[in-house]
């Protein structure tokens, strides 16, 4: 018997999860499609179970989980990535309570489509970066060239982590980007990759938590590192502050009526403090652990929310302190860019990561739950060996 289901077990935001759910007396079984992950070696879950890729069968994802959760008297469901907006949809195979805080499908349906997301956004009155709108790949050259667009970001509408961003480095060399995706990915003209302007500023992140609407905490970080240096995943960042990015999250969150855990992600100018809307991912995200550690506790204020309501949950909130210079690493993140560099002769690069300033907090490698680095130095190993890739992407992830 289980507290909580937590699914795709195998990354850091979940261990962020289920360490910060252990630390509450909360038990937690771990799930996911692969054997080794983080939260598959550590100590602290009460058992991992394992369930079909929705990827591969979303019929037989939901009906494991289904078995999962009366096999182990599972009270609630905790998604962890792109599953949650698959358990939204099939949400009437589970009782209320177990789904409470997974969100409602047609709001992850908009924040997992970029174009969607940008309309939202822009209807809203935020910032957007300027984007072109093309039915024929064929003239996006031509195109750009009348606005005056060079240097450019192109992005499969849905994606995650990096995966399906790339970069256009001319007109000529997007339009021949866009052509490789369409062919790539068997896209049709509603699932075009958008094409938008490229913006050169700080990735800056605000995360909440709502509850059926209401506003429960929320959380801003700016990114210090990038895993890739044109965007993706933090390796290293901080407890930051903006008011004009968290006025406009509010604003989405607020006027789309949102439930559960998001993070709105944002690129803000350091000389004048100008930002513009980038994404929102409608699910935990990987840079958590910052959040956590330096004092918003979104896992289990969650937890909270669904078991004891949304004001105990506010009341336990105001109760803690936000650690405002916080700073949080991602040791695997920062092993592979400096491997990368040393691949690439850049020794003076790869030194100057090394000898950074230490961090207030690691996401992956715990003294007392020692054996969690390995499971995702496995897991990135088998990924590397499998896909030849630190970045893996599953068939049906991007489109």
């Amino acid at each position: 018997m289980s507290d909580v289901l937590l699914t795709y077990g195998w990354i850091r935001s979940s261990y962020s999860a289920l360490r910060n759910l252990k630390k509450h007396s909360v038990s937690v079984t771990v799930s996911d499609s692969k054997k080794i992950g983080m939260c598959q070696f550590s100590k602290l879950s009460d058992g991992f179970e394992r369930y079909t890729s929705h990827y591969s069968d979303e019929d037989k994802f939901i009906s494991d989980l289904v078995n999962i959760c009366s096999k182990k008297k599972i009270k609630l469901i905790f998604p962890s990535h792109n599953e949650t907006e698959i358990i939204a949809r099939h949400r009437n195979k589970f009782s209320s309570s177990l789904v409470a805080l997974v969100p409602n499908e047609s709001h992850c349906k908009i924040f997992n489509n970029k174009a969607l997301s940008y309309d939202f956004a822009s209807e809203l009155g935020i910032p957007v970066a300027k984007r072109i709108r093309y039915s024929d790949p064929q003239k996006i050259s031509h195109i750009l060239g009348e606005v005056n667009l060079n240097m450019t970001v192109i992005k499969l509408l849905t994606g995650n982590s990096g995966k399906g961003v790339f970069y256009g480095k001319s007109p000529e060399h997007t339009q021949s980007i866009v052509k490789e995706l369409i062919d790539k990915y068997d896209l049709d003209d509603t699932r075009f990759p958008q094409v938008e302007e490229y913006i050169n500023g700080e990735g800056y992140g605000c995360s909440v938590l709502y509850w059926k609407g209401q506003h429960i905490a929320d959380f801003t970080h700016r990114r210090l590192r990038e895993k890739i240096i044109t965007g993706g995943t933090s390796t290293y960042r901080e407890v930051s502050a903006h008011k004009g990015i968290e006025t406009a999250t509010r604003k989405i969150f607020d006027t789309i009526g949102w439930h559960g855990i998001a993070m709105c992600e944002f690129k803000v100018c350091p000389k004048t403090g100008k930002f513009w809307f980038i994404e929102v991912n409608p699910r935990m995200w990987g840079s958590m652990p910052l959040a956590i550690e330096a004092g918003v506790e979104f896992p289990f204020l969650a937890w909270l929310c669904a078991t004891k309501g949304p004001k105990v949950a506010k009341d336990y909130h105001a109760g803690c302190k936000l650690a405002t210079k916080w700073t949080a690493k991602w040791l695997m993140g920062d092993i592979f860019i400096v491997l990368t560099h040393l691949f690439k002769f850049k020794f003076k690069s790869a030194w100057e990561i090394l000898n950074s300033e230490k961090a207030n907090s690691i996401d992956d490698f715990f003294k007392d739950d020692f054996f969690v680095f390995f499971g995702e130095i496995l897991a990135y190993l088998g990924s590397v060996i499998s896909r030849r890739s630190t970045n893996p992407e599953e068939k049906g992830m991007l489109k």
